[in-house]
């Protein structure tokens, strides 16, 4: 299991085939994970957390995204 630290992504969302992709990318900025989405809520759930949730991790095995240990709130700066 490899869990990287996600420092960017690129994200697009095409409005005539009604699908999206998410690319997550390193400090080196290597490719991480490419993603697909068919659903538009996933995208957003997502998009969201790459907007405003910060340290995010992926889990290179078990494709997960999530965040570093934070306290309950909106207490971040």
């Amino acid at each position: 299991m490899a869990n990287i630290l996600v420092a960017s992504y690129y994200s697009r969302w095409d409005l005539a085939e009604h699908k999206g992709r998410i690319a997550l990318y390193d400090s080196s900025n290597q490719l991480i994970e490419n993603h697909l989405f068919t659903n538009p809520s996933e995208f957003q759930v997502v998009a969201s957390m790459l907007r405003h949730e910060k340290p995010l991790w992926f889990d290179t095995e078990a494709k997960h995204l999530r965040t570093g240990s934070e306290p309950v709130g909106e207490w971040e700066n």
